[in-house]
This record gives C-alpha cells, sequence and structure tokens, in this order.
C-alpha cells in the first residue's frame, strides 16, 4: 500500500538525516551526541526532498516524462546565453567545443509536462530559452523575453523542467530558477539565481549569485580581466567564495547568524556578537565584491580546493 510505504519513507529518511536515533543510541550521554544534536541543514535538505518524492507519488501519480527538448547553436563571442526556468534544477559545464548545447527535460505528476513549451528568443545579446507555463490569465499568456523581462505567472501546475547545458568558454552563461538549485561550471563570465535551492558555480568571471533558501559555493577563475561588480546573498545558508591572488576588489561581507573567516590579511573581520561583518581591499580595488547572508556562515578563500 501506498500509505505504508510512505510511513516506511518517513522513518527511514528521519534515521538517515540524524533526526531519530536507535535504543543503543538514546543511552549515550558523549560530546558526539552533543554535537549530533545541532541540526544538519544539507542532511535536513536531503530529507526534505526525499519525503517530497514520497508524498507526491503517494497523493499525485507516478511521474510523467514529456520528449527531450533539444537545441544547438552557435553565437558570436561574448553573447550571452540565458536560461529561465520555474521548477527545476538547471546544470550547465564547459564545453570543448564551439556550439552551445541544451536539453531540457519535462516531468510531470498531477500536470501535463507537455503543457510546458520551451521557447528559444534570439536577440541582439545572445539568446534567451524560456520554460513557459500556462498562464493563470488566459487572456495574457506568458512571454520569454530577455533579462528578466517577458511575463511568467504560474498557478498550481508541477511540471519540473531539468535544465542541461554545454557552454563554450568564449560565450556568456546566466541561469535563472525559481525552485531549483542551480550548478554551473563555465569558462566564460556566469551569472546565477535562484529562490529555493542551492547554487554551486565555478566560472571565468561572476557576477552574481543569488538565493533566498539555499547555501552558496562560488569560485572566481580570473582575477583581471573583469570589471564588473560580483554579488553573492542569500537567507538561510551559506556563503563560500573561492578567489584568485591578484584580484583588485574592494569586498564586503555580513551575516546575522554565523561567523566570517577569510584567508586574505587585507579583509578585516569585526569579531563581535550579534551581526557580524567584514571589509577590506584585495590590490588596486576598483569593483564591488559583495556576499550576504541571514543565517549562515561566510568563508573566502585563496585558491585551490575550498
Amino acid at each position: 500500500m501506498k500509505i505504508s510505504r510512505l510511513a516506511f519513507t518517513f522513518l527511514t529518511t528521519l534515521a538517515s538525516a540524524g533526526l531519530v536515533a536507535g535504543p543503543a543510541q538514546a543511552g549515550q550521554k558523549s560530546e558526539k551526541s552533543k554535537e549530533t544534536a545541532s541540526w544538519n541543514f544539507d542532511s535536513l535538505g536531503s530529507w526534505f526532498e526525499e519525503m517530497g518524492e514520497g508524498f507526491a507519488e503517494a497523493f499525485n501519480g507516478p511521474k510523467r516524462t514529456a520528449p527531450a527538448f533539444k537545441w544547438s547553436g552557435k553565437l558570436a563571442a561574448g553573447k550571452t546565453f540565458e536560461v529561465r526556468g520555474i521548477n527545476g534544477p538547471i546544470r550547465a559545464v564547459a564545453s570543448s567545443g564551439s556550439e552551445i548545447q541544451l536539453v531540457a527535460i519535462r516531468t510531470g505528476r498531477r500536470s501535463d509536462p507537455e503543457s510546458v513549451t520551451i521557447e528559444v528568443v534570439p536577440h541582439s545579446g545572445g539568446v534567451t530559452v524560456c520554460a513557459l507555463y500556462p498562464s493563470r490569465d488566459e487572456s495574457r499568456p506568458n512571454v520569454c523575453k530577455p533579462g528578466g523581462g517577458g511575463r511568467m505567472n504560474v498557478r498550481n501546475n508541477d511540471v519540473n523542467v531539468e535544465w542541461e547545458l554545454q557552454i563554450p568558454s568564449d560565450i556568456a552563461f546566466e541561469g535563472r530558477t525559481v525552485n531549483g538549485s542551480i550548478h554551473a561550471e563555465v569558462a566564460g563570465r556566469a551569472a546565477v539565481s535562484t529562490v529555493n535551492g542551492s547554487i554551486e558555480v565555478d566560472a571565468g568571471t561572476l557576477t552574481e549569485a543569488t538565493t533566498v533558501n539555499g547555501s552558496i559555493r562560488a569560485a572566481v577563475r580570473d582575477g583581471g580581466s573583469s570589471a564588473d561588480d560580483v554579488k553573492l546573498s542569500t537567507v538561510n545558508g551559506s556563503v563560500r567564495l573561492r578567489l584568485p591572488e591578484g584580484l583588485n576588489a574592494d569586498v564586503s561581507a555580513r551575516t546575522v547568524n554565523g561567523g566570517i573567516t577569510s584567508e586574505f590579511d587585507e579583509i578585516e573581520v569585526r569579531k563581535k556578537y550579534g551581526p557580524r561583518s567584514a571589509e577590506g581591499r584585495l590590490g588596486k580595488g576598483g569593483r564591488e565584491l559583495a556576499l550576504s547572508t541571514v543565517n549562515g556562515g561566510i568563508r573566502i578563500s585563496k585558491g585551490g580546493d575550498q
């Protein structure tokens, strides 16, 4: 029965997330038990994801998949390829060739996955690709436009669109969704944003990585070729940024509930109770590099692995 399966999933995921202790664990009074008493938000996120799948299957039926949408093409160097979604993750990797490759997988349970169309809009700045959901108002259909324009109103549609992309080194990438994580590992410039989801981005240069509910892991490889400001911001989650040495930037960091650490001596961390902040000038300064969160720590590191 589905309810029995759901109950089993509930208990097993609770145990795997460390939210329920077995009899042998319950009697232990140790430092380890004190450590596990604190919330592990990464495990909690995985727990909710697994529980969400279990509830979705139990109440909305099996997953349906529409035929994959595929697109490939070339853009002039320096142009931008932008993806805009609503529900679903975005994954972009560097391409060894000169063509952009895109695959969009649409799935749904309660809603028909083919009710969501994929629209490709060429423009002077490059190409924008959107997942267009049925509009709440039939007299005002949703519209795909570059740079945050257009109209993207959605209601009661559970279709999920998973984006897989390959981006050439001379093309800028922008990825934006609402409910979904973003993973981008590209050679050129990147700007990414979501609302509910974590972000992992490794790029030649970076201008934006923003979310509301999720952590940010970011790395910038090229320290001297861009004068663009950089913004990394979340509300519930930590922020980790890896920077190359020789970077010119004015750095500021702010958190309310969490600590700040930096491997750069030029960045002064103000250690005090309550909200914490840090500021400093790297190299000659110039462009602004701002990191902020409310609930989470901030770490700024040099080169290498985070």
